[in-house]
């Protein structure tokens, strides 16, 4: 019998709540969040005022590339340059190599990610790990 570990609304909200909270006090400009299930659908969304359609977009496919593919977007994305592997040969048009996401596990289990989009690639990886941080992960 599977024990399946995965984030619900709560852990997702609490989440977004600690990006927004650093994020609409910081100056720097609109962001949008998602919170994904461990393959890759949304559990939540939260975009700022403001906050133009890419990023809107981005931060779920951040989030769904980050859980689908058990890495965080950015490393995973290194890791298919290194290999010489065009994105677009997986067939799949939600995965994406830019960074901003963080795949959340308890233990060796993937339970989740969190994507982040409307600033620079580094900042939106430190917002995401906020999050993590927020709920324990």
């Amino acid at each position: 019998m599977y024990d399946v570990k995965v984030l619900g609304l709560e852990e997702a909200r609490a989440a977004i709540d600690a990006i927004l909270a650093v994020a609409t006090t910081d100056g720097v400009g609109p962001i949008a969040v998602t919170v994904a299930d461990p393959e890759g659908d949304p559990i939540a969304f939260a975009r700022m005022d403001g906050a133009p359609h890419v990023p809107r977009h981005m931060a779920t496919r951040k989030a769904y590339t980050s859980a689908r593919m058990r890495a965080d977007s950015g490393a995973y994305g290194e890791r298919m340059k290194a290999a010489g592997i065009e994105l677009q040969e997986l067939g799949d048009p939600m995965v994406t190599g830019f960074a901003g996401a963080v795949c959340l596990r308890v233990g060796r289990s993937v339970v989740g990610a969190i994507g982040v989009s409307g600033r620079t690639a580094e900042q939106d990886e430190e917002l995401a790990r906020i999050g993590a941080a927020a709920i324990g992960l």
